[in-house]
């Protein structure tokens, strides 16, 4: 490759990335009028979602739904309260050995552990970027 295929190739990189950016801006744009379409001409179905039934033969789409998701996370606060009334909070808390990075560094400027047991406690990891810079 010589230096003005690479230049070329970079003005295809930057006009592409400007067409993608632009694209994914009016795709947001066309999904936020299509939820609000969706909650005003849907209907909920026996699971939650809303849904419009189209039956699109040019896209092949037959409905589309804005989908309800529920997902449940512990509430650790209320959790402890619940198992210490009722007496298992010790049977169902499991404790953990989590390394302390701080002491380990400590432990390091005490003389403790060399320089080389740092390297290969926590061993670098080079990743590589492409950057186009503008003047």
């Amino acid at each position: 490759m010589d230096i003005k295929e690479f230049l070329e190739q970079v003005r295809q990189s930057v006009m592409l990335k400007d067409k993608i950016d632009q694209l994914n801006s009016l795709q947001s744009e066309i999904r936020s009028s299509l939820k609000d379409g969706v909650k005003e001409l849907g209907e909920e179905d026996s699971r939650g979602h809303i849904v419009v039934e189209v039956d699109d033969e040019a896209t092949g789409i037959r409905k589309v739904m804005h989908q309800r998701k529920v997902s449940k996370s512990l509430d650790i606060e209320v959790a402890e309260n619940i198992l210490k009334e009722k007496n298992i909070h010790e049977r169902c808390v499991t404790m953990v050995p989590i390394l302390n990075e701080d002491e380990i560094m400590a432990a390091f400027y005490e003389g403790l552990i060399t320089e080389e047991d740092i390297d290969a406690m926590f061993p670098a990891k080079v990743s590589w970027a492409l950057v186009m810079t503008k003047s």
